[in-house]
């Protein structure tokens, strides 16, 4: 019987396809390729590298600065349009949660409006290679 669930595990494993962002049918992850990268809440737009791996893209910026991505796709359709989402100081685990830290700029809640809305478009990233 453990034979049995070990062969039948190994199978699964064989057959869980490897997820790979993919460009014209090609996989990319692991290049590192020129890009801009626009932020969505600020409005910048800035001239950088990027590096995918699976369904995630770090973005590293020209002052050494880098911030890694959640993709919405996997397959990339168009070069000029890869949204994803992340925040600086966050790493996402999976397509749900992220870890780190959240960077304010009242540490001990000294602000008179402590119900202060975020912006909608922070975090929201779309990259263009170049």
């Amino acid at each position: 019987m453990k034979v049995l669930k070990l062969v039948l595990a190994f199978l699964l494993l064989l057959s869980t396809p490897a997820m790979a962002v993919e460009f014209k049918g090609q996989n990319i992850d692991g290049q590192k390729l020129p890009a801009k990268a626009y932020y969505y809440a600020t409005g910048g737009v800035y001239k950088v590298q990027v590096r995918f791996h699976k369904k995630r893209a770090t973005i590293y910026f020209d002052d050494g600065n880098q911030i890694t991505i959640q993709l919405n796709q996997e397959a990339i359709a168009d070069s000029n349009n890869i949204e994803g989402f992340g925040m600086l100081g966050q790493y996402p685990i999976n397509a749900i949660f992220s870890l780190g830290l959240v960077y304010s700029n009242n540490w001990l809640g000294g602000s008179d409006n402590q119900f202060q809305q975020s912006n909608p478009l922070s975090g929201l990233w779309k990259i263009s290679l170049e």
